[in-house]
């Protein structure tokens, strides 16, 4: 009995030598250290807090520097557009309202061709303009709203009827020229292409000045025109690029559509201006109010220019950028809608 007393007061003895040990393996933090630790912390925490906000600054100051070079907001009309309103009238001969009309549709690939940086959409991977992807999509769009208004202007207000001989100069302009991918760096490069399109244009207003070529505008072909803007082959198109589901459209692709919507606005909003100050018909028939609202929302998306593209779905906290573009084109083309039904009653 007293033997199983002294191995019990035995174990426990070794129990607490081996707690102490364990105490001793563990100690407990200097209180120097503990500071440390929570300097520490309290670091890595305003880091975490003030990246975002440096961060977004060093962008927003670097894309404030990139548009002193190369603008990427267009608020107001060209002076191009403006002086065209200024030296014609609805009273003007039709010779002279058919160039006036030909220059606005030409006016932005001018600009884009002859801008500081050039033709982006071609230039090659070393070259460093060819990251400027904002810049190469809205000139995509660009030559793609140049291509339509110029067919259409070639098929129909430069012709007498359907069955009207089509000017050659324009067609060859519409065929060769401006048909032309916009991404070809040489043999020939686009844009060789698209200034010989712009010379051809320009001899057949030449011709039209001397009484040598048609311009020939009517009531329903007017009618006609906006049709064609609203069909599937022209404004449905950038329309379609920006109602797309998200899940079936790559984050990297969602700026390239917003932009490539905002160089086809661009060519448009300068015909509209152009064409709309010498048929005041329009107007009167088709409402001021549908234009004003129409222009309204061009100029919007002509200064569309988010400083980062999200995507931001459903109930989502963050801006879904695309979703704002395409709204700005829905009502540009219900506006637009509304004036061609006027226009045909």
């Amino acid at each position: 009995m007293q033997e199983k007393k002294n191995n019990s007061v035995k174990s426990s003895k070794k129990k607490t030598i081996n707690k102490r040990k364990i105490a001793k393996k563990v100690p407990p933090l200097p209180a120097k250290e503990m500071v440390w630790w929570v300097k520490y912390l309290v670091i890595l925490a305003l880091i975490v807090v003030l990246i975002w906000p440096l961060g977004l600054g060093l962008l927003w100051s670097g894309n404030s520097l990139y548009k002193l070079i190369d603008p990427t907001e267009f608020p107001k009309l060209d002076n191009t557009i403006v002086n065209l309103m200024k030296t014609t009238s609805s009273s003007s001969t039709p010779a002279k309202k058919g160039v006036a009309v030909c220059e606005a549709i030409m006016n932005r690939l001018n600009k884009e061709l002859h801008s500081r940086l050039g033709w982006s959409v071609n230039d090659i991977i070393i070259s460093p303009t060819a990251w400027l992807d904002n810049r190469s999509n809205r000139q995509r769009g660009v030559i793609f709203a140049t291509r339509m208004l110029v067919n259409f202007f070639a098929t129909n207000f430069a012709k007498y009827g359907g069955a009207g001989a089509e000017d050659e100069d324009l067609k060859k302009a519409r065929e060769e020229y401006f048909a032309y991918t916009p991404d070809s760096w040489w043999f020939p490069s686009s844009e060789d292409q698209y200034k010989k399109g712009i010379e051809m244009v320009r001899r057949y207003e030449k011709r039209l000045l001397e009484g040598d070529a048609v311009y020939n505008v009517r009531s329903d072909k007017l009618y006609s025109l906006f049709s064609f803007i609203l069909s599937p082959e022209f404004l449905d198109q950038p329309l379609g690029l920006l109602v797309e589901p998200n899940e079936k459209v790559k984050y990297s692709e969602l700026d390239d559509r917003i932009y490539y919507t905002q160089g086809v606005i661009l060519v448009l909003r300068d015909f509209l201006h152009v064409l709309t100050h010498l048929y005041p018909e329009i107007e009167s028939r088709g409402g001021k109010d549908n234009l004003q609202l129409a222009f309204d929302a061009m100029d919007k998306i002509c200064t569309y220019d988010p400083l980062i593209v999200l995507r931001g779905a459903h109930d989502s906290i963050f801006a879904d950028h695309r979703g704002k573009m395409a709204r700005y084109l829905i009502t540009v083309r219900e506006r637009l809608r509304d004036v061609t039904s006027s226009l045909n009653r």
